[in-house]
């Protein structure tokens, strides 16, 4: 008996849902003291890389399948039923057709999904694969943050208008350190928690500083960028109408909410007096 086999990879990729905190965009704010604030948020799958780049798009599915199918091919030449799948229909009468085996695994290669799926022949033809049933239309990792709506960090700076030149300008921030996930994206329910892992902050574009707080002295005059970044974690719970059984403890990987504000810094001079 002759069998033959083909095996394709999908990835389920949808179109982000609409969200205040759109991923890989920006959104802008104001605060007390004339700064300007533009929020973003990156997004990273677990076990990829740095935000943005290569093998880390936050369009990836939270669940990808590799999806393959079989059939008896001297069954199907000689009228034989022998390993042809069945399809149940609405009458008593049974359908035959192709087979197709779903195999759907979380970000960490853990299946999460594993079953059969028997689609009948095109007019009653053996010979004549039909298409493959529709993937589950699983949500992305950019689509499941941009719907928990993490808090920008507040920028906070002390003097709060404008720095001076050659003084301690103290910068820090605060917020929440979980947040409640409850989604729903096309039919999928993803519930869980967001937890804040830590803070960053950088000035002018320098190494980030893993705190909540510190301390900062311009050398020169003009306007200075502060950003702090919020790098969040989740886990959550995923359901939906095309899953056979709701997949727990499904990693999230990280995103990190950036807020970005434009600081004044004047110089102060030594005028001689008569």
């Amino acid at each position: 008996m002759k069998t033959l086999v083909c095996v394709l990879i999908f990835a389920a990729v949808a179109a982000s849902s609409g969200t205040s905190h759109a991923l890989g965009s920006d959104g802008g704010g104001s605060v007390s003291g004339g700064g300007h604030v533009v929020i973003h948020v990156d997004v990273v799958a677990p076990g990829s890389g740095t935000p943005g780049r290569a093998g880390s798009s936050s369009k990836r599915p939270l669940i990808e399948y590799l999806v393959s199918w079989s059939l008896d091919t001297v069954a199907a030449q000689t009228g034989s039923i022998n390993g042809v799948c069945r399809v149940p229909s609405a009458t008593a009468a049974i359908v035959f057709g192709f087979q197709y085996h779903f195999i759907g695994t979380d970000a960490q290669g853990k299946v999460v999904d594993d079953r059969f799926v028997c689609v009948a022949f095109a007019n009653g033809d053996a010979t004549q694969r039909p298409a493959a049933p529709a993937l589950p239309p699983v949500p992305t990792f950019g689509e499941a943050w941009n719907s928990v709506q993490l808090p920008a960090p507040p920028v906070t700076l002390d003097p709060a208008a404008r720095g001076i030149t050659g003084l301690d300008t103290r910068i820090s921030t605060a917020g929440p350190a979980s947040v409640v996930i409850a989604a729903t994206i096309r039919g999928y329910t993803i519930t869980g928690t967001a937890t804040l892992d830590h803070y960053a902050i950088s000035v002018d574009g320098g190494p980030p500083t893993i705190a909540s707080q510190g301390h900062f002295s311009f050398e020169t005059k003009g306007n200075h960028t502060v950003a702090i970044n919020a790098v969040w974690h989740g886990v959550a719970i995923l359901a939906g109408p095309d899953l056979p059984a709701a997949v727990p403890g499904l990693d999230l990987g990280e995103a990190t909410i950036t807020s970005t504000r434009t600081y004044p810094v004047n110089e102060i001079r030594s005028v001689l007096q008569p």
